[in-house]
Parts: structure tokens; C-alpha cells; sequence
């Protein structure tokens, strides 16, 4: 009897030190899977949806300071870390700014007429944000307060409202969609433009960049 006693002595502080181990191990395994479920999701700027279309802005206001954490080492903030444009929905707190840039080529040997390079945004609400196109001797003219015909020089272009066939009158004002912006440039020579997309705006704003053209290319920020 007293050998039965103390088997069930063991067995029941066997069983209590498993429990035990339990506990400990399953919080600590439940932290670490929802520590790396929130690198992941930081680790990505895109916005899981075409966040803002039929959406609140206040609902886009709470989810941009979070999601601009993280876009803060992927989206450049100027020509320094500018880099191409990623392939979807990206939020933009108020009177921020992204930087972006693309190669331009062109080679007279080569080339018998330059190609175009074309640089579309989409946004979620009209008239939210705009975009620029620069090129580093304009930035630097801009810095040094060079100006031309006594005037600052600009950007080489800016965006403008897509063509949206609503009248027939294919000069009227209306024939334009102030949610879908374009440029189009080229020209005969090779250089380094940069795309600034700027919120003037006093709250958060969803948008998508693209930049196309045969002799487009994303040159790497790697030093």
C-alpha cells in the first residue's frame, strides 16, 4: 500500500508539472506568432484594398499612421532614398509627400526618336494629392534661387487630369477624370527624373502610382 501511495504521489506531481509547462509555453508561443504577424503585416505599405474608394476619410485617417511607419523605410522621402514605385494602394498622411524616380534613356546612335515615358496616379478621393516630375539640375536651380525670365524655375511637369469621354465636345472641361492623373514626357537625351506625390490636404489620402515607357528603367539605390 504504501508503494501504491507513492507511485500516485509521483504520478499526480508529474502531471501538475506538465500543466504547468503548459501554461508557461503556450503564452509565450501565442506572443511570438503575433509578434511576427505584426512585423509582417509593418514590413508591407500596401494598403490590402483600394482603401478610400467608398470609404471615410476618418477611417483612413486612423489607419495611415500605423501603415506610414512602416512605409517610412520603403517609399522615399527624398532624392537620396527615392526609389520605383511599388505596385499598389498607398496611404499619404496630410502634407506629406513620397519621392520616387526612373532612368530615362536615350541613345542618338541608337534611338531614331525618343520614346515616352508615362507617369499615371490614381487616387481615392479627387483632387486629394498631386504629383510632380523634377529633374536634379531644376532641383538644384530651385535651391540656389536661379531664376528664368525673373521667375523660380518649376517642376518639368506636373499632373493632369485624365481625358474622361463625357460630352461630346471633346474640349469641354468636363471631359476629364480629377481622380486619374497623367504626364507624358521624352526627350533626346538620358537622365534621372524624380516624381514627387504631394498631399496639400488636412487629412490622409489613398493613392496608386505608375510609371511606363520603353526606355524606362528603375535604377538600384544600392551605394
Amino acid at each position: 500500500m504504501r508503494i501504491t501511495k507513492a507511485h500516485k504521489l509521483m504520478a499526480t506531481a508529474i502531471v501538475t508539472s506538465m500543466v504547468m509547462t503548459m501554461c508557461i509555453v503556450a503564452p509565450l508561443s501565442a506572443q511570438s506568432t503575433q509578434g511576427m504577424d505584426q512585423v509582417s503585416t509593418q514590413s508591407n505599405p500596401c494598403v490590402t484594398t483600394a482603401q478610400g474608394v467608398g470609404q471615410s476619410m476618418t477611417q483612413n485617417s486612423n489607419n495611415t499612421s500605423s501603415q506610414n511607419t512602416s512605409q517610412s523605410s520603403m517609399i522615399g522621402t527624398g532624392t537620396d532614398n527615392a526609389g520605383a514605385p511599388l505596385d499598389c494602394w498607398l496611404a499619404l498622411n496630410a502634407h506629406q509627400s513620397h519621392w520616387y524616380k526612373f532612368r530615362y534613356g536615350f541613345n542618338p546612335d541608337q534611338d531614331d526618336t525618343p520614346d515616352q515615358a508615362t507617369v499615371k496616379l490614381s487616387m481615392d478621393t479627387s483632387g486629394c494629392v498631386n504629383f510632380e516630375v523634377w529633374t536634379q539640375d531644376r532641383l538644384n536651380a530651385v535651391q540656389s534661387g536661379v531664376t528664368d525670365d525673373n521667375k523660380l524655375l518649376g517642376p518639368v511637369g506636373t499632373g493632369s487630369p485624365e481625358y474622361a469621354a463625357i460630352e461630346r465636345d471633346s474640349t469641354s472641361d468636363k471631359n476629364q477624370n480629377p481622380a486619374k492623373l497623367i504626364w507624358v514626357g521624352s526627350q533626346t537625351g538620358s537622365t534621372t527624373f524624380y516624381v514627387v506625390v504631394k498631399n496639400h490636404r488636412d487629412f490622409a489620402c489613398t493613392y496608386r502610382l505608375s510609371i511606363t515607357g520603353f526606355s524606362v528603367s528603375f535604377p538600384s539605390n544600392a551605394k
